[in-house]
């Protein structure tokens, strides 16, 4: 048999196994295809052979239609910090619905909602409130733009910053036009000889840089050797404007890991925490910048029907408020304990995979060379990440396809050892499949 036709074999085995699970989500996602292109809306929770849907959640924990029950180390790609159902977030949106969910004009609490955010981080005087990631992003840009008078942008391979034309990843997806690629200029994470390259032989050109403050989608890389440090200065020198994304970073630390790495951008984009599982985005920055949103000066539009709704402003309130540098450094520790666990399994089993991530937020990787970038994690073996996600699923830990792992609040360290635990199982029950179909896995993990 060839070494096809055994990944092949052992796929279906695997999934067949799931498909046995989840018989009504595979009815639910047949009666979706009538009304949605494959039956789906959000292409980044698709995973073979189907997602599943969830019927309900609280806190940690979440059901899916077919009744199994699941530890969620997703949380909404890292948005439910407080997990699902908070109390204090539910009481609060449903008085907030009582009183009116839309309305053509602002509600008081949306002043609490933006003093918070100055608050967190250090560098956002100001702050303007959208109702996305790609939004925040787009207005980030936009900003950027038209204080400079240039349009190139500078972004690293692999960040994620949304599905705004100039900066979505990848960047040949298709219905991206040849202008808007033409308008971004791509240098590795990590590489600073490659970013300071491309800044000064454009900066006459470049409206800004904008890096995650952790790459997130590629899978959770970590910023080495005083990248971002590096990043700042080089822009500053440069006069070029520094866009920091730290949609998914911001809650690895009180104030991002722009206060962890002790950076001030100019701008830094938001979105996920600050919202309290309602949609939202959000920029901020140095208050001269940021006053060329005032309507008043009218130098930069933006506007949005749903902009700072009641209902979002009300859940990030009553989200932000139990927030604080303690609770973040305790699910920070809950992650480094389950990074420290998944790493002794693979030693123990003398299997090549990787953690990488920073606190609350680890991801997994089968790569016998160091994943430090997009090109790595690219590279990473994605047919063995696979059966290890629908392996884990059967166990009831669900997780990010890509295989991230994300804490929140309502964790203990009994949900990270069951975690640690379902891992030991699975890969001690994939070692002779790997032995077998990727033989230069086993062996020490490169050191990252």
């Amino acid at each position: 048999m060839s070494r096809e036709q055994l990944l092949a074999e052992v796929t279906k085995k695997y999934e067949d196994t799931y498909r046995r699970r989840t018989k009504k989500s595979a009815e639910t996602l047949e009666k979706a295809r009538k009304y949605m292109p494959g039956g789906d809306t959000r292409t980044s929770i698709w995973f073979e052979p189907y997602p599943f849907w969830i019927d309900k959640a609280e806190g940690c924990r979440f059901t899916d239609v077919d009744g199994n029950e699941y530890i969620d180390f997703h949380n909404c790609y890292t948005t439910m910090i407080l997990g699902h159902a908070n109390p204090k977030v539910v009481a609060a949106v449903r008085e907030q619905a009582a009183r009116g969910t839309a309305l053509g004009a602002l509600i008081p609490t949306v002043v609490r909602w933006s003093e918070l955010v100055c608050n967190m981080v250090d560098s956002v005087d100001k702050v303007r409130f959208g109702n996305s990631g790609t939004e925040a992003v787009m207005m980030a840009i936009r900003l950027a733009r038209g204080l400079s008078g240039k349009d190139m942008l500078l972004k690293t391979d692999g960040c994620y910053h949304g599905s705004y034309d100039p900066v979505v990843f990848p960047s040949d997806s298709t219905g991206i036009s040849k202008g808007n690629r033409g308008e971004s200029i791509i240098v590795p994470y990590n590489d600073k000889e490659a970013a300071e390259k491309a800044i000064v032989e454009n900066r006459d050109r470049l409206a800004a840089v904008i890096v995650e403050g952790a790459m997130g989608a590629a899978g959770m890389i970590p910023p080495r050797d005083g990248y971002l440090e590096f990043l700042r200065k080089v822009t500053q020198d440069n006069g070029i404007m520094f866009i920091l994304d730290e949609i998914i970073s911001l809650r690895l630390a009180w104030g991002g890991t722009q206060s962890i790495y002790k950076i001030k951008p100019d701008l830094t984009t938001m979105a996920k925490i600050i919202g309290g599982g309602y949609p939202v985005g959000a920029v901020g920055g140095r208050e001269d910048l940021m006053q060329m949103f005032s309507p008043e000066i009218r130098k930069v539009y933006h506007a949005g029907t749903l902009n700072a709704n009641p209902m979002t402003a009300t859940a990030g309130v009553a989200t932000m408020e139990q927030l604080n540098a303690e609770v973040i450094d305790r699910i920070n520790k809950l992650g480094e304990s389950f990074a420290d666990g998944v790493r002794a399994v693979f030693k123990r089993l003398n299997v090549k995979g990787q953690v990488t991530g920073i606190g609350s937020l680890q991801n997994i990787h089968f790569h016998d060379k160091p994943v430090i970038n997009g090109k790595a994690a690219r590279e990473a073996n994605k047919d063995l990440l696979h059966l290890f996600y629908l392996a884990m699923l059967e166990r009831g830990c669900f997780s990010a396809s890509r295989g991230l792992y994300v804490m929140s609040t309502p964790m203990t360290q009994r949900e990270i050892e069951a975690a640690v635990k379902a891992i030991d199982d699975v890969m001690t029950g994939l070692k002779p499949t790997i032995e077998e179909l990727w033989p230069e896995l086993i062996g020490p993990a490169p050191e990252v």
